[in-house]
């Protein structure tokens, strides 16, 4: 995530630096401020509030997101082409805001990302019988988009994460996989 604004960018650093050691709810406007060694006015220059720099990493992250997005072809051929290639090196680098977001706003976050991202995996899924499988599309797709999502945030929470390079070998092998082959286990129903 790219900041302008030298000023701007101590206000999120300091707001991310503070988040990692206290729970998000209990920082103050105040605690940004000096921990950013920053004068009142030029906090309310760029943020409302604590949610307001919340609310623009979100957006700029979503920004950088959609740009690799845009680059899907018309029959989604490449998808999971741009989603390791492009998408996985900008959440790598921007993990620390992402980490922020996943566990400060986790649903509202998976809520945004599912409702702004899984349309495209709707393709993936239009030979999909349900009545062959007995589970609703619906819930296949959330499934899916979960699993995805959470490998995601599973590799970027680690103290110290894979390489993209390492942890797009370990995504598809996840994605490819059962689980019942991943536990070695038989479930029955």
């Amino acid at each position: 995530m790219f900041i302008k604004s030298k000023s701007k960018k101590r206000i999120v650093m300091s707001f991310l630096n503070l988040s990692a050691h206290q729970d998000i709810n209990t920082i103050s406007t105040n605690d940004i401020i000096e921990n950013a060694n920053i004068s009142r006015g030029t906090f309310y220059n760029h943020f409302k509030n604590k949610i307001d720099i919340v609310n623009f990493i979100e957006t700029s992250i979503s920004h950088s997101l959609d740009e690799q997005f845009v680059n899907v072809d018309k029959n989604y051929d490449n998808f999971f082409y741009i989603l390791s290639e492009k998408v996985f090196p900008i959440v790598y680098d921007d993990r620390e805001y992402i980490k922020v977001l996943y566990q400060f706003y986790e649903p509202q976050l998976f809520s945004f990302l599912s409702s702004h991202y899984s349309k495209f995996l709707v393709p993936y899924f239009e030979n999909y019988d349900e009545k062959e499988y007995g589970i609703p599309k619906y819930y296949v797709l959330t499934f899916f988009f979960r699993v995805i999502l959470d490998a995601i945030m599973s590799w970027i929470s680690q103290p110290i994460p894979l390489s993209v390079e390492e942890f797009k070998k370990v995504f598809y092998r996840l994605i490819n996989t059962s689980m019942t082959e991943i536990c070695g286990i038989v479930i029955r129903r």
